[in-house]
């Protein structure tokens, strides 16, 4: 009787799903923490979008001025809006504000991070590495996947 209670709790608690491998941190007090992050595949000479969360730990509001990687020519943040007339598009929304104890999340459909005229294929499985400029807590690096889309 024991075992099959054992074993009921131990069902109950599990969640189906394997286990995220790269789970996503704490927000440390006192730092702007990047996670969550992916590429999506590109065509030299083309684009790539680039999303994650980015989390201000901070007690200040900081501001993310510049994004640059060795994989493009450009790297700029964008948002995705939709016009009077129905039809989708892009623009640069730059100088993104972050305010104390707040996340900015890059997101397929919103804002995002777009890597224009690439240098190289990117493709599943490869890493990028992208330079994050804040203004109050310097540049961060990270190495991000390469994924057709995040699970």
């Amino acid at each position: 009787m024991v075992l099959i209670c054992s074993l009921l709790f131990l069902y109950a608690c599990s969640s189906g799903k394997e286990q995220d491998t790269n789970p996503k941190e704490d927000v440390i007090p006192g730092k702007v923490e990047l996670s969550d992050g992916w590429v999506r595949p590109g065509s030299k000479g083309m684009m790539s979008a680039v999303y994650l969360t980015i989390s201000n730990g901070t007690a200040k509001r900081d501001t993310l001025a510049e994004v640059s990687s060795d994989v493009a020519k450009r790297a700029e943040v964008h948002e995705s809006y939709k016009g009077e007339n129905g039809m989708s598009g892009m623009r640069p929304a730059p100088n993104r504000i972050i305010e104390a104890g707040e996340e900015l999340y890059l997101q397929p459909g919103g804002l995002h991070i777009m890597l224009i005229s690439l240098n190289k294929d990117l493709v599943p499985g490869d890493s990028v590495e992208i330079d994050f400029s804040f203004k109050q807590t310097g540049t961060k690096t990270v190495r991000m996947p390469v994924k057709a889309q995040n699970p």
